[in-house]
């Protein structure tokens, strides 16, 4: 099977299934699966997958029709321009959480804060992300 086939027969399976984003989960998915970036996928779109990669995209995609995160099959969730490692055991660092962050980073600027407690948030995506945008704290 080609990567193209194998992309739009799994697209047409999470739309089926009223997965949201079936097209990007599709492609996201195929990406991990090759461990190849986007635009190999668009160069390559005529290469035969192997018999492995097919059977391993497959369940990822039977996986998220039963309701497993994205995040939690690719183990990666982007925050704060820096990729983080996520499993079922940490919460999936989220986009409107950026906000809070960055809410943070501006108060802790203005009352000069020297220190910042984070307790118990999972995966460590608002602390490193404290860490890295307020220097020389």
């Amino acid at each position: 099977m080609k990567i193209k086939e194998a992309l739009s027969k799994g697209m047409i399976e999470l739309k089926v299934n009223n997965i949201e984003n079936p097209k990007m989960k599709s492609r996201l998915l195929m990406q991990y699966i090759l461990k190849k970036p986007r635009n190999y996928l668009l160069v390559y779109d005529n290469q035969e997958i192997t018999k492995l990669e097919k059977e391993q995209y497959f369940n990822a995609i039977q996986k998220i029709i039963n309701g497993i995160p994205l995040q939690h099959i690719t183990h990666q969730q982007e925050f704060m321009k820096m990729n983080f490692y996520v499993n079922e055991n940490v919460l999936i660092p989220r986009p409107d959480t950026e906000i809070l962050v960055e809410e943070v980073i501006k108060i802790s600027k203005k009352i000069n804060a020297k220190k910042i407690l984070d307790l118990c948030t999972g995966s460590g995506a608002i602390a490193i992300s404290l860490a890295k945008y307020i220097k020389n704290r």
